[in-house]
């Protein structure tokens, strides 16, 4: 954590003069406010080979400023997800997902997935089996400590086995295609799960570091680190394990592999919420000008 975030105050040191000399108006409300994500999945030792396996790897940016003295900077580093066959192995990766914003108006996000796909075929009477290592390091900072600004980090990592034996093989392909084009309905409980998760947000409550397991998922290291309730909020954990279960049949499996990164920070603008309360108020008044002259038309008739 302490590199994430010695990195972010670095970035911080060097962007700030950048954005005071570049300013076209300060103004003394100015906001400043950062948010990064930081997370990795490793999958290795399989007892058995990838009969099949594909992956997805998405990162995007968003990086908009709504006032003359704002500065926003949206970036993903190093965001990969590969596997090797022999000897089989897959990970998933972000080594920084990292928004800043100053300025008294901007939006600002990144965000990342990185999915594995893989399935194996077990003996009747053998065991499968992996290792895994999961990190994950969030982190907000609001420099200013004002109402309206917002930063927020989260991030999720988790793999789930399924039993897929009632597939027909021919069919494979197309089952691990839909579930990286996003449809993750599998429609059936899975057989061993595990799930890293957390949330950074700034000024709000909904802060929290936590993570679970099935029972045949053990672990052999745990490492979790908060410090929530302040104008800088951080979250890490690293959690290493393995996981071993047996299958008295021949049994097909297959393994749901997600890592998942949003990085945010945004200060509202003043001019928009007048514009929008501006726009209602004339739709009201047009709403009710035609009401009232819709409601004399039908007077002056039934007087006729």
């Amino acid at each position: 954590m302490k590199r994430y975030l010695g990195f972010a105050k670095q970035f911080l040191l060097v962007f700030t003069p950048v954005v005071a000399t570049s300013a076209l108006a300060s103004l003394p409300s100015q906001a400043a406010s950062l948010a990064f994500s930081g997370e990795n999945l490793n999958l290795t030792n399989f007892s058995e080979n990838f009969s099949l396996i594909d992956r997805q790897n998405q990162a995007n940016i968003d990086a908009s400023p709504f006032s003359e003295d704002a500065v926003v900077i949206a970036q993903n580093i190093g965001v990969q997800t590969n596997f090797i066959p022999n000897p089989p192995e897959a990970s998933t990766s972000v080594d920084l997902s990292f928004v800043r914003g100053l300025g008294s108006s901007y939006l600002g996000t990144a965000d990342t997935l990185g999915k594995i796909v893989s399935n194996f075929d077990v003996d009747a009477g053998e065991s499968f089996s992996f290792d895994f290592t999961a990190s994950l390091n969030l982190g907000t900072l609001i420099e200013d400590g004002l109402p309206t600004e917002n930063a927020n980090a989260s991030g999720d990592i988790s793999f789930l086995l399924f039993d897929t034996s009632d597939i027909p093989e021919a069919n494979l392909s197309d089952f691990v295609a839909s579930l990286l084009s996003g449809n993750d309905n599998i429609n059936r409980k899975p057989l061993e799960y595990f799930l890293l998760t957390g949330n950074v947000n700034t000024f709000g409550n909904n802060d929290f570091l936590k993570y679970t397991k099935s029972q045949n998922i053990t672990f052999n290291q745990e490492l979790k680190e908060s410090d929530f309730g302040s104008n800088e909020e951080t979250a890490t954990a690293s959690i290493g394990g393995s996981l071993k279960r047996s299958f008295e049949n021949k049994t097909n499996l297959t393994l749901v592999a997600t890592r998942q990164s949003k990085v945010k920070v945004a200060v509202p603008e003043p001019s928009t919420y007048l514009g929008s309360l501006l726009f209602s108020l004339l739709i009201a008044i047009s709403i009710k000008a035609k009401r009232k002259a819709k409601r004399s038309k039908f007077v002056s008739l039934a007087k006729d």
